[in-house]
């Protein structure tokens, strides 16, 4: 750049003074001195001229470089936080239902991750650019432009670098979420045996997580299902079977008992633990229930709050060789959760025997669910329906379920390695089994007592 700068404007100040020269006049002076000297003096003006030119022009390449540079670091850190933040939001949609005790600290934590990567590349960059004109102010002196040159693609090459470490330390911290996320989701399947595939969770076991109605579906005079959507279409409620869920008004406020608290009530899904997406709620409205008529009076497009699954009874496949099921009312739900998983169960022999009583035959709940698996499994299980006012020609049982009516269908080979579960209202739970007591199973009394089957051979939901 001096080069073609200086030499020419030197050029152009000696050449008239040659050419005076050459035509015989006198150049000034005594003794007809030359004024090279003169124009040697131009030439150092116009160098140094051409050498200030030079370094207002590096200067200016230079910031050019380093604000190019720190624009690729922001472009890449920005990349690598898009990818950070995608994966967050990918988890998040299964995650904001959040999919177990961990999800929200995981979501949390992918974010910090994504955020610190991103300032770390801004700093970086910013300590590089600092650097360079600090560089360039220690030392405006060059003589030419190559040392200037060689600063800028020096430092140009370090934000370059602190970028690629930054993006790398940014994958890192994706990954190890990506890990964090995984490992508490990735159990197995219980009661198949297989090895599971690391499902995410929608629900929370110790955390109220708020599900949206999707649709409902009348099912008889009283008695409604519902269908509650995840929010990550591939998430599943989980649980062991048989296993039920909490649930409360998702404000808090709506559905309150006399001493103003949240209404809790447990229900269990009718839906399989591993359907995708959603759940289904069998829930029968009572005139003077408190959740039952909440949930009623919801509407497409509205939340309830669930919590859980609460492990009831771990079902565990050939534990028993024959399953009876006592139910009444709304009480058919866990039975109908465990027995349609058992029958699913290909290495599953227990055989099953379902006595349900009602006061109708519009009260029968499932019931064309019931007669369909009777159809489909005829060697393992027998549905028998007891009526207490059954039409006129019903030919199910009739009243209420008594020991002679359970001896009627107890298997003949085998009476006595016989698994009972009873699920139903008070009165049915004293004349079949006695009551609970508490949280403990109680004593068994009633029909079963009578029976001389004890707690190993009874389980009250």
């Amino acid at each position: 750049m001096l080069r073609t700068r200086a030499i020419p404007l030197a050029k152009s100040v000696a050449r008239p003074i040659q050419q005076t020269q050459r035509r015989g006049y006198a150049a000034g002076g005594a003794g007809g001195s030359s004024n090279l000297p003169l124009a040697l003096g131009l030439a150092g003006i116009a160098g140094l001229a051409g050498y200030v030119y030079m370094d207002r022009s590096s200067r200016a390449a230079v910031s050019a470089n380093a604000h190019e540079y720190a624009d690729r670091a922001k472009d890449a850190a920005k990349d690598a936080a898009g990818q950070a933040k995608g994966y967050v939001n990918e988890r998040t949609s299964a995650v904001s239902a959040n999919t177990n005790e961990y999800l929200g600290r995981t979501k949390d934590a992918v974010g910090d991750a994504a955020d610190k990567a991103k300032g770390f590349v801004n700093e970086r960059s910013s300590a590089a650019s600092a650097n360079l004109n600090e560089a360039i102010d220690r030392d405006p002196s060059a003589s030419t432009g190559q040392d200037l040159k060689n600063k800028a693609q020096a430092v140009g090459a370090a934000v370059s670098a602190n970028t690629n470490e930054a993006v790398s330390e940014t994958k890192d911290a994706v990954k190890t979420a990506k890990d964090t996320v995984k490992g508490p989701f990735d159990e197995e399947k219980k009661a198949t045996g297989e090895a599971g595939t690391g499902v995410v969770k929608a629900l929370i076991k110790n955390n109220w997580v708020d599900l949206k109605l999707e649709k409902v579906e009348p099912y008889n005079h009283n008695t409604n299902i519902y269908t509650f959507s995840f929010p990550d279409p591939n998430a599943t409620a989980g649980g062991e079977t048989a296993s039920a869920l909490l649930v409360k008004a998702a404000d808090g406020q709506t559905c309150l008992d006399d001493k103003g608290k949240p209404v809790i009530r447990p229900y269990t899904p009718i839906s399989p633990q591993d359907q995708k997406g959603s759940l289904d709620l069998m829930v029968k409205v009572y005139e003077n229930g408190k959740m039952s008529q909440h949930i009623a009076h919801l509407k497409p497009g509205e939340t309830l709050s669930f919590k859980g699954p609460i492990a009831k009874y771990a079902y565990k496949p050939n534990e028993f060789t024959h399953g009876f099921a006592i139910g009444g009312g709304s009480g058919i739900t866990p039975m109908y959760q465990m027995i349609s998983h058992s029958l699913t169960l290909p290495n599953d022999n227990t055989k099953w025997t379902l006595m349900f009583a009602n006061v109708t035959d519009k009260d029968i709940l499932l019931r064309e669910r019931w007669d369909k698996l009777a159809k489909e499994h005829p060697d393992r299980f027998q549905v028998v329906y007891s009526l207490d006012k059954p039409p006129y020609f019903w030919r199910g049982e009739k009243g209420y379920i008594t020991k002679e009516m359970i001896q009627k269908y107890l298997p003949k080979d085998n009476a006595k390695d016989v698994k009972f579960f009873v699920c139903g209202p008070p009165g049915q739970y004293a004349a079949v089994c006695g009551p609970k007591d508490g949280m403990k199973q109680g004593e068994i009394k009633g029909a079963l007592g009578e029976l001389q089957y004890d707690n190993d051979h009874v389980f009250k939901f």
